[in-house]
């Protein structure tokens, strides 16, 4: 396989609305539509030397190395399409690939079918604003929705720092410096400190991984940025248990006071199945949190588990839990009666 037919395969990805392409030696290529995997039997197997071949064209020397020494490469690959984020790993000493099929711009919130809840976190001006969820569940989408918000309606300066870039925006009233890890910059904590000496307004920072990126997320939030993150979770309240639990005990207090001022909100969402017209989509649940002065003194007092009191009323600002979040779905048209039942008594299970 040459660059030329990765690059056709990835076009017929994008035709056939395939999220991710699989690479391994000894089978065809398969393509995920809609999280279901199909082998796709119109190109022939996969041979170990034409994974060898393909990332002999399209890596660079410096990748290769990294390949080699690591024996795992995470970068962006753009197409003619768009974007690509792409991992090659070895597996029984074969290469292997897997590629994420990026959208050449963003979606919108509407079009990504996202609560209209989220629009009550655009009032704030400085802030941490955190999309978690499990892998795969559309938060880069759902951030690069939100940054391409910003960049319609306000005059900002706003610098992504992402591994890899996946999403490319172009600007619009906004300006948009996109830096990638490894490429343009070293790591998330030097790409936050350059940051704040590029007189940003908004820092997307790709994920919170460690203390240091979740304390120089907070600290850009508090000198007046805006600061949108993502975060590998199970829920709202898992995400900021997460956050402030990776600190020391000592310091514990210190981070949730910090969380505490600074947290604009939290949103957490899931893929189910749901439809457009005819057509099965995938749909996200989601669960809002806007951080009231109730909240804030939950945080601040340690007792994070409280929060649950508050998601439970949806009528609030920039609240909305599960349920309210599959009725509006279902009110849009976007589940059907059978899958609207199906996740309700879903719900109630827990």
């Amino acid at each position: 396989m040459n660059k030329a037919t990765f690059l056709e395969m990835i076009a017929k990805g994008r035709t056939y609305k395939v999220t991710d392409i699989h690479l391994i030696v000894d089978d065809f290529p398969v393509f995920r539509v809609n999280d279901k995997l199909y082998r796709f039997e119109e190109y022939p197997p996969v041979r170990k030397e034409n994974l060898e071949i393909l990332v002999s064209e399209i890596l660079t020397e410096k990748e290769k190395e990294i390949l080699m020494k690591k024996k795992e490469l995470d970068f962006s690959f753009k197409d003619l399409g768009g974007n690509c984020r792409v991992n090659i790993f070895y597996e029984r000493e074969n290469l292997a690939f897997a590629i994420r099929i990026v959208n050449k711009e963003p979606l919108s919130l509407e079009e990504l079918n996202l609560s209209a809840k989220i629009n009550d976190f655009y009032e704030d001006t400085n802030g941490l604003i955190v999309v978690c969820g499990k892998s795969s569940s559309g938060k880069t989408s759902t951030v690069a929705a939100m940054i391409e918000k910003y960049n319609k309606e306000k005059a900002y300066n706003i610098i992504t720092i992402e591994d890899p870039i996946e999403y490319t925006y172009k600007n619009q009233k906004s300006i948009i410096r996109q830096r990638e890890v490894g490429r343009d910059v070293k790591s998330y904590t030097d790409g936050i400190k350059s940051a704040l000496r590029q007189n940003a307004d908004v820092i997307m920072l790709g994920e919170l991984k460690d203390t240091e990126s979740i304390e120089m997320a907070l600290l850009a939030a508090e000198t007046g940025h805006i600061v949108l993150a993502t975060l590998h979770s199970n829920g709202i309240i898992d995400s900021i248990d997460k956050m402030i639990g990776m600190f020391n005990e000592d310091r514990k207090e210190y981070i949730q006071r910090l969380v505490a001022s600074n947290l604009i909100g939290v949103i957490h969402q899931e893929f189910t199945e749901g439809v457009e017209g005819e057509e099965k989509i995938k749909v996200p649940i989601c669960e809002i949190m806007y951080t009231n002065n109730g909240i804030q003194n939950l945080i601040k007092t340690g007792k994070i588990s409280q929060i649950s009191s508050f998601l439970d009323v949806s009528g609030r600002k920039g609240i909305l839990n599960k349920q309210e979040s599959i009725k509006e779905l279902y009110r849009g048209k976007k589940l059907t009666p059978e899958q609207f039942e199906k996740e309700i008594k879903a719900l109630r299970k827990f």
